[in-house]
């Protein structure tokens, strides 16, 4: 029974096909539960609803409560309040035929306890600024946006793998026929397991911070951004590896601290000194001319893991980078790199049909404390099979 949870076991046609089945389960429960439960969304008038409101208004006009008053108060009132709920009528008979009958009549009922007191220039104001809440077959207001943030960024998450594992599928049937072998790991598949849980988190967790602070609205469960909403969630998702690479920088910001570490190196001769050391991050990416063509999008496509990236000292050994975890990622970090200067080394072969690619980058660098991140153009060589 256990080993169905061992990832070596796994082809990458058997995990394409689990993601698939995945996803269309996420899908089926999220469309059930929205049948089940329906959403509301904000609405705001526009300038020409706005117009018509204007018109609406004009058919029903203060009457002077001052004379009314002065000739009997009671019938003044009386008189004042019938005309205002044949005003509130007209009103909701037309936000009613704007939104396609949509505003439940509870909300009318406690909209017209507010209007009935007021005359026609405060119910413009009022109507102007305010949102009206219609139904919707999504959840854009109450505790059900957070939901919606991630389902839509687990969604994400998965589309991005099938992308992923069927891309490395494909560059397998190149290299093999019909063996499923090649450029799909197994030992990938825990790293995108922990993708689906920490994802959609990280992307409910970055809408709760805008939210927060662009204060712009004082109940956290109320939203104001509509179906933008669904598109952040989905792509904070897909891009899940931005995602923690953003939330990762922000520790700088929120957590500052000093960014190197003072560490002794021990010398041949047995003698101590002081060397500053620091954390740096190489970004890989294709050559200008090489990237345009088809061959470049195919290389980006299946991205830059099979990489090697060193550095070399003008003393010592070579340093080889870590290779990204995130397949999105071209990010290559070595921890606790001595401050000096370098040379820096990519090579990585990529196939494309049945020629071979060889691709090589050079920079020589100066790592210290302002110069940590650095990216190195692929390009390719002259050994092309």
């Amino acid at each position: 029974m256990f080993t169905f949870f061992k990832a070596k076991v796994w082809s990458g046609a058997g995990w394409l096909l689990t993601l698939c089945v995945t996803l269309v389960l996420i899908a089926v429960v999220y469309v059930l539960m929205h049948i089940a439960y329906k959403g509301t969304d904000h609405k705001k008038l526009d300038n020409i609803q706005l117009l018509n409101i204007d018109n609406v208004l004009s058919a029903y006009p203060d009457p002077d409560s001052v004379q009314l008053n002065l000739k009997d108060p009671i019938a003044g009132k009386k008189v004042i309040l019938t005309k205002r709920e044949e005003r509130d009528r007209a009103l909701f008979n037309f936000l009613i035929n704007e939104y396609d009958g949509r505003i439940q009549g509870y909300r009318l009922k406690r909209m017209d306890g507010l209007l009935v007191n007021l005359n026609n220039k405060d119910v413009k104001a009022y109507l102007t600024d305010s949102e009206i809440i219609v139904d919707d077959f999504f959840w854009f207001t109450g505790s059900g946006t957070y939901l919606e943030v991630l389902f839509w960024a687990l969604i994400g998450v998965l589309v991005s793998l099938i992308y992923y594992v069927s891309i490395a599928n494909r560059e397998a049937l190149k290299v093999a026929g019909d063996a499923d072998t090649g450029p799909f790991d197994p030992a990938e598949i825990s790293g995108q397991v922990s993708k689906m849980f920490y994802a959609p988190v990280c992307a409910l967790i970055l809408v709760l911070g805008y939210n927060l602070l662009g204060g712009g609205n004082s109940k956290m469960t109320d939203i104001s951004i509509g179906k933008g909403l669904l598109l952040f969630s989905f792509i904070a998702g897909f891009f899940s590896g931005r995602v923690m690479k953003f939330i990762d920088g922000l520790k700088d910001l929120v957590l500052p601290n000093s960014a190197t570490n003072n560490t002794t190196a021990p010398l041949a001769n047995n003698n101590a000194v002081s060397v500053t050391m620091t954390d740096i991050i190489v970004e890989l990416q294709l050559a200008q001319a090489l990237s345009s063509t088809p061959e470049g999008a195919d290389i980006i496509d299946s991205g830059f893991n099979s990489a090697t990236v060193t550095l070399k000292p003008e003393t010592g050994n070579v340093i080889t980078l870590t290779k990204p975890t995130d397949d999105q990622s071209a990010d290559f970090t070595a921890a606790q790199v001595a401050f000096g200067k370098y040379t820096l080394q990519a090579t990585m072969v990529s196939k494309n049909g049945d020629a071979i690619i060889n691709l090589e980058a050079n920079q020589d660098i100066e790592v210290n404390n302002t110069n940590k991140d650095f990216h190195l153009e692929l390009d390719k060589t002259a050994g092309i099979g």
